[in-house]
């Protein structure tokens, strides 16, 4: 949803106990690379989120599939403008 979102996100493949991860922006995809393993199950993600504002979140996925913090932010210049303008 913004530029400003940082997402920290940790995968392990449930059956090998493979893991790794990766810092990556909002609305991404990210990918393990995890292909070559003999091991059946799935990868799944973990990962925290936080913005330049403050705020900050979490979530899981699974591979492959796109970690988005749904986080509209409005920058602290927008607030303060409103702010005045509804002063004024």
């Amino acid at each position: 949803m913004t530029a400003d979102v940082t997402w920290e996100g940790r995968w392990e493949h449930s059956e090998c106990g493979a893991s790794g991860e990766a810092l990556f922006p909002d609305e991404h995809a990210p990918d393990s690379g995890h292909y070559d393993c003999p091991e059946p199950g799935e990868i799944g993600w973990y990962g925290q989120w936080e913005c330049l504002c403050g705020a900050e979140g979490d979530g899981d996925w699974e591979d492959g599939e796109t970690a988005d913090s749904g986080h509209d932010c409005v920058p602290e210049d927008d607030l303060d403008n409103e702010d005045e303008e509804a002063a004024a």
